[in-house]
């Protein structure tokens, strides 16, 4: 939307929304006033294909009708409800990030006490708790398996993970750091911190 520079843009969004509907309903409604009477002869279009096939000139069946004026209504007040004319933001004030925050909000309340319960552990006992390891398989799965393959014995060019060799030291911080950060020429950095996050909020807590 182009109103920071001027408000026109807003204003001839809104006359062509309004006008479409205005003139749709118009057209609806002037056909459901067309009627056939039994025994009528309906006159054709003057559109003939392949001899004898021919455009006839039916009125709509009334289900269908029935169906756009549906349409038509619902569309109205969807406009009035949510954002689509212009500038209008709609009755109901509804906006993307509005609800972005909304349903993070909810996530971090539900979820939060789960991360906090794993913050607090030593990383042994998260290594023994089977949540965590669900967890952790399923955020392997999602983000290390293209490079480690999904038994994490690695490929060519790839380190083997279930072995005892450690490129860099297999203390839990120097772990921690390789997939934080990453290793030059080795492995990119990955936004796990956050990721990891996000992953969790669509995982089972039981």
């Amino acid at each position: 939307m182009s109103d920071f520079v001027s408000d026109f843009w807003s204003v001839y969004i809104t006359v062509i929304v309004v006008a479409g509907i205005i003139g749709l309903t118009y057209l609806l409604f002037s056909q459901s006033k067309t009627t056939v009477k039994k025994g009528e002869k309906v006159e054709t279009l003057g559109h003939v294909w392949d001899g004898d096939l021919a455009e006839y000139n039916n009125p709509l069946p009334r289900w269908w009708m029935l169906m756009f004026y549906i349409t038509l209504i619902f569309g109205a007040v969807y406009f009035v409800l949510y954002p689509g004319l212009g500038s209008f933001p709609g009755i109901r004030g509804w906006t993307q990030v509005g609800q972005y925050k909304e349903e993070r909000a909810q996530a971090e309340a539900k979820y939060q006490p789960l991360y906090d319960k794993y913050q607090k552990l030593d990383l042994k006992a998260v290594a023994a708790d089977p949540n965590a390891q669900e967890m952790g398989k399923r955020l392997f799965q999602t983000y290390c398996v293209q490079c480690h393959g999904s038994d994490a014995r690695g490929a060519k060019g790839f380190p083997n993970l279930t072995d005892k060799d450690w490129l860099y030291g297999g203390d839990p911080k120097t772990i921690e750091t390789t997939i934080l950060a990453g290793r030059h020429g080795q492995m990119l950095k990955r936004g796990v911190r956050h990721s990891v996050k996000r992953r969790l909020r669509t995982l089972p807590t039981t």
